[in-house]
């Protein structure tokens, strides 16, 4: 459905590099990246608003690189919503459809439609300088939805929102791109919102796409430091791994870690913060990441509470050897109640080789 082909455009402070991106007829698909990656240039790009100096847009078969966006099918949300002030709401969303000189019975039954979809008939003829934030975005989105787009653009919707509107909004989001049969791209910078939304995802960094992949593959296994980061693993450790039959040895600061993932020379690895096991009592042995520590703090988040460890000694069954990695584990608050868990606490930390994803470091890295 949506083709970017080396896209590469370059506005003094912000960039795009080579942007090669395919996506799916009807998928909900999320541009993650921090606040200057370039986000808004690549979703401006296909809206048509700008012009790539290299490489090619293409939209349901058709190369649009040249087009104006009125002729691209295209429904574009920007990020401050950017609705007429003075006008209602009725006529914001209509506002498209008159413009293309849509019969007004067609106008008004599409108004009502979509007010109806988005739960603000009743705000029809109120003015938008009166309207919440959460009602400001669905009178926009709404008006990008009068159009009947091939394509949804959403720049950072949510983002201007409190926590509890950007919840509910985020549900509606992904039921009215399921009604409507959409091809959807959001912009975003927030992964909590993303692992809500997303078919698929792009991490973008600095202009460049770094992953492309489902979030929980881009999560359990990030191609990138920046990537793991950006995802919440939190447990990114630097060593140098050595492959052995059947498992990778990773000697981390002098602390041997195992992976099922081959690799050697100098990694990066990551292991998720819920992939981590805790307990009071000696797992059963043969456990390759078997570790004794102790708990330095603990932070009880509501469902889950974390809990930063650090280990003390590798236990490989009757022997002990020094180990010194600092870790964060997430469980249940019933879990860290059963545990008891506060600063101080000695138990043992375990995590399956499995889970350990090792990423291989660049000579340029390797070096830093």
């Amino acid at each position: 459905m949506i083709s970017i082909r080396n896209l590469s455009l370059d506005l003094g402070e912000f960039s795009l590099r080579d942007i090669c991106l395919e996506i799916k007829e009807r998928e909900y698909f999320v541009v993650l990246g921090e606040t200057g990656a370039g986000k808004t240039l690549l979703i401006e790009s296909v809206a048509g608003l700008l012009r790539p100096q290299v490489g090619e847009v293409w939209l349901a078969g058709r190369n649009v690189t040249n087009l104006r966006p009125e002729d691209r099918r295209v429904g574009y949300l920007p990020q401050d919503y950017a609705l007429f002030p003075h006008l209602s709401v009725r006529d914001n969303i209509g506002f498209g459809m008159k413009v293309a000189k849509r019969a007004k019975p067609m106008i008004d039954s599409k108004v009502a439609q979509l007010a109806n979809l988005l739960g603000i008939t009743h705000l029809l003829e109120r003015d938008v300088l009166h309207l919440s934030g959460g009602e400001r975005q669905r009178t926009a989105l709404a008006r990008a939805l009068a159009i009947d787009p091939e394509i949804l653009l959403l720049d950072e919707p949510l983002s201007a929102l409190d926590e509890q509107t950007r919840e509910n909004l985020c549900g509606e989001l992904r039921r009215v791109h399921e009604r409507c049969g959409t091809t959807t791209v959001h912009i975003s910078h927030s992964f909590e919102e993303t692992l809500a939304l997303a078919d698929r995802i792009a991490v973008i960094n600095a202009g460049q796409v770094e992953q492309v992949g489902i979030p929980t593959e881009v999560m359990s296994r990030p191609a990138s430091e920046f990537v793991a980061s950006f995802v919440r693993c939190q447990n990114i450790l630097r060593g140098r791994a050595y492959s052995e039959a059947e498992l990778t040895r990773i000697e981390v600061d002098g602390t041997e870690v195992c992976s099922d993932y081959p690799a050697g020379g100098a990694v990066t690895i990551t292991v998720r913060p819920e992939e981590i096991a805790l307990s009071e009592e000696l797992p059963s042995q043969g456990k390759p990441n078997l570790f004794r520590g102790e708990v330095t703090m603990v932070v009880d988040r509501g469902a889950v509470t974390r809990v930063d460890v650090t280990t003390r000694a590798k236990v490989q069954g009757s022997k002990e050897t020094p180990a010194s990695l600092r870790l964060v584990a997430l469980c249940t608050h019933r879990q860290g109640k059963a545990l008891g868990l506060t600063p101080g606490k000695e138990l043992y930390i375990s995590f399956r080789p499995s889970v350990v994803h090792v990423i291989r470091r660049n000579q340029d890295e390797a070096n830093t």
